[in-house]
This record gives C-alpha cells, structure tokens and sequence, in this order.
C-alpha cells in the first residue's frame, strides 16, 4: 500500500475524510478506468496494464490521458469505492435473518427475476425492515477481477457499492422519496421502497414518469430529490416539475459533496463481503497490542517504583532502629533493648512518674532548658541516667565555658541540683560532663 503524502487528487480534503473513488465503464471492448473525486471533479487515475488487463484479458491497455493522477494515499486514509451500477442488480425481497448470509439461499429467493445464473453471482442483503431486505447481485467474474486487483494495489477501502447506493442515504426518512443523480452521461436512480438502478442518459426518459406513479389511496404524494442538474438538464428538470410539482426538490452544489457529507459506510451494501471480505492488516487487526503493551509497561514500571521505595523505606527504617537501639543503650547500659524497643521505654516512663522517680522531671527540665537554648551552638553528645541513684549525666558541647556554666545554672532548681564535674577544650569550643541529681 502506497503511504507517500496524498496527490493533488484530494488537495485541500483532511486526512480524515473519506476519499471517493470509482470504476468507469469503458467502451465495448475497453476495460473500466478508475476516477478520484477531488476539488476539481472527478479526475482520471493512472493505472498499470495488469489493472486494466485483469478485467479485459487480452486488450490492449489505453494510454492514460496527460492529466492522470498517480494515486496515492496518506497515512490512515480510507476510501470508498463505486462500481457501475450497471454491474449491480437491486430489488426487494423478504428474506429469513437465519438466510441472509448464504449467498446462493438469497440468490434462489429472487433466481425468476435475474438475467444470470445464480453460481455465477455473488449476492449482498441489506436489511430494510422485519423480513425485507434489499438485495444486490454483481458477477462473480467482475468481483474476482476488482478482488484480486485490489489485494495487489492494497487500497485501503472501506467498502464498495454501487453508484445509485450512495442515494439510498439522501431520503432523511420521508415516505415515498426517490432521488435521482444526473451524472455526466449516466443517470441513477433510487426509490425509496429500498432499490436502485443506473441507465445511460438516452435511456432515462422513459422511465421518469414511473417514479411519479401514485400509490395506494391514502398515501402521500412521491417526492424526488434531483442532484447534478445542469443547464443542459432544463428539459428534464421541467419534465420532473410537471410530475411531482411540489415534491420535487433540486439540491445544488456537486452531488458527490452532499453524498459524502451524509455518508455512514454502517448503511451501506457492502460488496466486498462473504468471499470478498477484505482482510485488515495486522496494524488494523491488532490496534489494541500497542495500548496493553503500554499499560503493561507502566504496570511493571509502577510494580518496580513500589518495590524500590519499599526497599529504600526498608533500609531506613532498618537504620533507624540500629540508632534507637544505640540510643537506649546509651541511656539504659544495664539494660538489654528488646524487640519492641518504643513499649520498653514507655514502661520505665510510666514506671518512673508512678513511683515518683526523678527520671521523667529531669527531662522535663532539661526539655525546657534545651529548647530556650536551641539557636546557640550547644550539643548534646550523650546522655546517661542511673535509675538506682536517680541521678542523670549528660555530655554537651557549647561555644565556651561561659555557655556551659549558663546552663549548669539553668539545670539547677529547687528539686535538681546540678554540677559541671569535668570540662575540656576543643579546637572547636568547649566539652564538659553535667551531673543533675
């Protein structure tokens, strides 16, 4: 499939939106040509030998004319594709959901009216309502030429269906509303019961006067929506006027602009279907490995975030138990840490205030004395207390023997008494041991 940027053939048309092609039947013995629908119209497309070959075996290619397009398509871009209506049988008949995939069942139901063999017919149902269906019928041979030739060019289409089938799309749901599409020497033709046809334009006259046919009594007047009338059409538009008056109503602007516009491929006879669905790509098919592939990364990503925070809170925790554990023996020497090292503190707490131990107020005053000094250079290097003579030691750190002496003072109270009982110099100021008892 050609991925290059899109050729002029759908200049100023979004990636998005759908591209029109269409096979154009070619003279009696010339094989189909193949058109792009652009903002000019519908320009030719260049195709090679084995295209034109494939359906007319033998012929001699036609030189493509100087204006062909080399069609290409971007990235992601669909396309519809219309085949001559003149290839497409259409009519109504009730068909059984249990049926309506089984080709030759539903070519059996309707065999008294088609001009073919059934096996050499490949059939299409669209559900209409309950039982009715319409049913479209192509030769096999022309499917298994566009089949094999669009598997080799790999178009990325969404669908083929007759040219008159885009109409079915214009009746917005009135009773009774046909449409009719004047396209260059061809005429096609929808009624609103669910069926169409296409005719060369000499053709078309006859046939006009069965569109307006009134029905039964009690039913409203037929309407008909007129695409594509030119002022080469006045004839014609004055016939359908004198036919359905008022019903009448004439759509300006490209006929193809308004068909796209409206278009719902989910509406639509598919042709390619049954022996001639085409395959999606693994891209397409597996459009959703890429989004699982990404949620399962960020899974695994997450799983190992969790596992390395879980780790690293471990290792700190780990740390910080080995630092209480230092901490407590330091403060305890007689004592051996247990596993539940924040319960055995919280015992010698509640056992020193209810026996009336000087434990717990000594904290509290050197609490009070550390925080007023807090914003000075003092530091606590450890601290001991001896629980049988209920007295604390402690080993601070200040700027001078001033600031150590200052703080002696401030320990001293009328339940404490505190003294410096050792102190020595350091490059950096002055150690000392207090006692408070």
């Amino acid at each position: 499939m050609k991925k290059s940027s899109t050729s002029e053939s759908t200049a100023g048309r979004p990636q998005s939106q759908l591209i029109l092609l269409r096979l154009v039947e070619g003279d009696g013995s010339g094989p189909p040509g193949v058109e792009c629908w652009s903002d000019r119209g519908w320009r030719p497309v260049s195709v090679d030998d084995d295209f034109a070959r494939a359906f007319r075996p033998g012929c001699e290619p036609p030189v493509p004319p100087e204006d062909a397009l080399a069609l290409s398509f971007p990235e992601g871009a669909r396309a519809l594709l219309l085949v001559p209506g003149s290839w497409v049988w259409s009519g109504l008949q009730n068909v059984p959901k249990a049926v309506r995939r089984q080709g030759n069942a539903v070519g059996y139901m309707v065999e008294e009216r088609l001009a073919e063999d059934v096996e050499d017919l490949h059939f299409v149902c669209q559900p209409r309502s309950g039982d009715q269906c319409s049913v479209y019928a192509v030769a096999r041979d022309k499917m298994d030429a566009l089949y094999g030739q669009i598997q080799r060019l790999q178009w990325p289409l969404v669908a083929a269906i007759p040219e008159f089938q885009l109409l079915d799309l214009m009746d917005g749901g009135r009773a009774r509303s046909g449409a009719l599409w004047l396209d260059g020497d061809r005429a096609h033709i929808w009624q609103a019961a669910g069926y169409g046809l296409s005719v060369r334009r000499q053709h078309l006259q006859p046939l006009l006067a069965s569109l307006a046919e009134p029905g039964e009594e009690g039913e409203p007047l037929p309407q008909l929506q007129l695409f594509g009338a030119g002022e080469r059409d006045a004839m014609t538009v004055a016939e359908l006027e004198s036919l359905f008056g008022d019903g009448l109503e004439q759509l300006p602007g490209a006929a193809e602009e308004a068909l796209l516009s409206r278009c719902r491929i989910a509406r639509l006879a598919n042709l390619l279907s049954g022996d001639y669905q085409i395959e999606e790509s693994s891209d397409e098919r597996d459009w959703w490995h890429r989004p699982l592939k990404l949620a399962a990364a960020c899974f695994v990503a997450q799983l190992l975030l969790f596992a390395a925070a879980g780790g690293y809170y471990q290792w700190r925790a780990s740390a910080a138990e080995g630092e209480v554990r230092e901490l407590f023996s330091e403060l305890f020497p007689q004592v051996t840490p247990r596993a539940d090292i924040r319960r055995q503190v919280e015992g010698y707490l509640n056992r020193a205030s209810g026996a009336g131990s000087s434990f717990g107020g000594q904290m509290q005053l050197l609490a009070g004395v550390w925080s007023r000094n807090k914003g000075g250079d003092l530091k606590l290097q450890s601290l001991r207390f001896d629980g049988n003579r209920g007295e604390m030691v402690l080993q601070l750190q200040a700027e001078n023997l001033t600031d150590l002496d200052r703080v002696v003072g401030e320990l001293s109270s009328t339940r404490f008494r505190a003294e410096l009982l050792a102190a020595n110099e350091l490059e950096e100021g002055v150690a000392g041991r207090i006692r408070l008892r």
